[in-house]
């Protein structure tokens, strides 16, 4: 028993000697002189540049230091005096202070200076001129100290006059062009004695031998061409059989039968298609193969409905090849009056040239149709920001002041939107940078001028 009494004493008494012997100790070192004291000069090292963090100015650090907080790069900071108490009215060359604020929750007042209970920085003072602005201070305006802007990148343009129009994008293939294709057929039944093109992809060139065939009602036809029979145009009863003039020419020549008629290819061009075999019977009216010419192909277009009102025929494009993307130019050629019965979509066909066959048939593509091309006043995409009541632009109004413009927008298109009220020619814009702006802004009441409400009665500049 009074061994468990003995370690119950110990144990909640034990700390109290630690802590004890721990607050001595510094005593203790502090009594030996000369050992462990840091040289006067190391105590008043002479103060140099000091970096700050622009959004937690607590943090301070060497040129090259970033925040450990939010990541951003130092700045140099500004010599100023430590915080102090408001100065009271009317005191010489003292700025009142009429409240402290977080610079991120501007909305909120505190009476003294110290650390926001909101982010891990300090109190920033709010003085008495910064409500009343100033005479050269732009109503309904916001401030931003330059640091500030340097660390945010806030970068400005202007608004300017671009020549440009609704861009329209679909998808499509490549496709061979019907009127460029040819179809080669017998008008009589007989057998193919000979094929000189036997492959599909064969090139053939105008006049190429393509293939002989006999047949016995183009025997007769010949028989009484060269008899010169009189029952009818012999010569117009070879063409309906399907003799050419230069096959008719041959056999003027020789003066004798061809017992294997030469069918000549009528145009140049590749073999695309190829239906029959040497030595196969053909019946009359059946086609032996077809000839397409791909120096021109089709690109054929589908896109939504809603987008058809824009086109006409002549409307310029870009085409891209997706598996390369090389960029091409091309026109609308003709826009179908039917739409696609599996997608519902519209299409529209453009002509694209091909010399040196580059372009493969059924290749996928991407279009960009350029419609109502036009000078615009725009700006870039980017520096339009949206919100409940449309879009709007931050200003720049000079000497640090920026303030939200309401504007009203119209087409967007390589990058640019088009502004159709709001804003002239030349009037500077933010483009980089705006979003934290328009955060302190819309804090601040800067956003209710958008709407025509005056704020001036509560302050109408504010700083950052």
């Amino acid at each position: 028993m009074r061994v468990f009494i003995f370690t119950l004493t110990l144990f909640f008494f034990a700390p109290a000697f630690v802590m004890a012997a721990e607050e001595s100790m510094p005593s203790m070192s502090m009594s030996a002189p000369g050992e462990n004291t840091p040289p006067a000069a190391e105590k008043s090292k002479p103060a140099g540049q000091v970096y700050i963090c622009p959004m937690h100015p607590h943090i301070h650090g060497e040129k090259g230091d970033r925040c450990p907080i939010c990541g951003m790069d130092l700045v140099p900071a500004s010599e100023q005096a430590p915080p102090s108490k408001p100065a009271e009215k009317g005191e010489k060359g003292e700025r009142k202070i009429l409240y402290w604020y977080d610079p991120m929750v501007p909305g909120q007042k505190f009476d003294k200076p110290g650390k926001s209970p909101y982010m891990d920085m300090d109190l920033v003072p709010f003085y008495e001129d910064e409500a009343k602005g100033g005479p050269e201070a732009p109503d309904n305006a916001l401030y931003v100290d330059p640091v500030y802007r340097q660390a945010l990148g806030v970068k400005t343009g202007k608004a300017a006059l671009h020549e440009f129009g609704k861009s329209i994008h679909a998808f499509g293939h490549i496709a061979p062009s019907t009127r460029l294709e040819h179809t080669v057929a017998v008008r009589t039944a007989g057998w193919i004695v000979d094929l000189a093109t036997d492959a599909v992809g064969d090139t053939v060139k105008k006049d190429d031998l393509l293939f002989t065939f006999y047949s016995p009602d183009l025997m007769t036809a010949q028989s009484d061409y060269l008899i010169g029979s009189r029952v009818g145009d012999a010569e117009q009863r070879l063409r309906l059989y399907g003799m050419d003039d230069q096959a008719i020419a041959e056999l003027k020549k020789k003066g004798k039968f061809l017992e294997a008629t030469p069918f000549y290819a009528p145009a140049d061009g590749t073999v695309s298609m190829l239906n029959v075999r040497k030595g196969a019977y053909v019946d009359a009216g059946n086609t032996v193969l077809s000839l397409q010419d791909y120096a021109q192909v089709w690109i054929q277009a589908h896109l939504p409905l809603r987008d058809m009102q824009f086109l006409a025929t002549g409307t310029p494009a870009i085409v891209t090849i997706d598996e390369t993307g090389d960029s091409f130019k091309a026109a609308v050629d003709f826009i179908h009056p039917v739409t696609d019965p599996q997608s519902r979509n519209g299409l529209v066909r453009l002509t694209l040239d091909n010399p040196d066959g580059k372009f493969k048939t059924d290749t996928l593509v991407s279009i960009v149709f350029e419609t109502d091309s036009q000078s615009r006043l725009a700006v870039p995409a980017e520096a339009v920001l949206y919100g409940k009541d449309g879009g709007h632009v931050i200003t720049d109004l000079g000497d640090g002041y920026f303030r939200p413009v309401k504007v009203g927008t119209g087409i967007t298109a390589d990058g640019l939107t088009e502004i159709v009220s709001g804003l002239k020619e030349n009037e500077k814009i933010v483009i980089s940078g705006q979003f934290m702006i328009d955060a302190e802004s819309s804090l601040s009441g800067g956003m209710a001028s958008m709407d025509g409400t005056d704020t001036k009665e509560a302050g109408n500049v504010h700083k950052h």
